[in-house]
């Protein structure tokens, strides 16, 4: 990661790594609203294909 507040996500992720977590079980994760680690769990709920803040993608 690379950015200004990437530290603030980095906590997150190690954990994840360090738990064995899948993008399921990140996207099951409550992040509070608006923060920058809230995108983490986007992306897994992007990954596996349950993110319903995201218009359907163009095929």
């Amino acid at each position: 990661m690379v950015g200004t507040h990437a530290g603030d996500m980095m906590g997150e992720i190690a954990l994840a790594i360090q738990r064995g977590a899948d993008a399921v079980d990140i996207s099951k994760t409550i992040n509070p609203h608006p923060t920058l680690g809230e995108s983490i769990g986007t992306a897994a709920e992007v990954a596996h294909g349950s993110c319903t803040d995201l218009p359907p993608s163009k095929k």
